[in-house]
């Protein structure tokens, strides 16, 4: 506990008299009294706050995609989704419903079937919020003052 400067801070200054001067110096001694783990942080904040700023200024998001070849993108995926999605899943759902009824007294059996079911039913979930949350997001969004574009919204 001594009540002088901290050594390694009196080396660096003497090392580097000029550099204090400068920006990059004063942003080396600065980011040296960060922590390391907060310095990252902060930027990758700074650059969302700077990379989403102009979005947040449009009215309607999206617009910029009218037209092109991410509207039909986004149809195509969200009908891929809905065509392909909803029958897999109800394939798998009847799959492990009959492996059940098939297990007998089998416990390992009915276990994997169970995990099968709630796997299924897992997969169904996130299907139908793969479908609904475009919705759910222009709702919050349109309360919130902005609203999709009605090119970018699936159905």
């Amino acid at each position: 506990m001594s009540n002088g400067p901290d050594p390694d801070s009196v080396e660096q200054s003497a090392k580097h008299p000029d550099e204090q001067s400068t920006f990059s110096g004063q942003f080396r001694a600065l980011s040296a009294r960060v922590s390391p783990k907060i310095l990252p942080i902060a930027m990758w904040i700074a650059l969302l706050v700077i990379m989403t700023g102009s979005a947040t200024a449009q009215s309607d998001v999206g617009d910029v995609y009218c037209g092109t070849g991410v509207e039909t993108g986004i149809t195509i995926v969200f009908g891929a989704i809905a065509g392909l999605g909803l029958p897999a899943t109800g394939f798998y759902v009847c799959r492990a419903g009959i492996s059940y009824m098939r297990a007998g007294g089998n416990p390992e059996k009915k276990n994997t079937a169970k995990e099968r079911l709630v796997m299924s039913g897992v997969g169904f979930g996130i299907i139908v919020l793969a479908l609904i949350s475009p919705e759910l997001i222009d709702n919050i969004g349109s309360q919130m003052g902005f609203e999709f574009s009605s090119c970018v919204q699936p159905f």
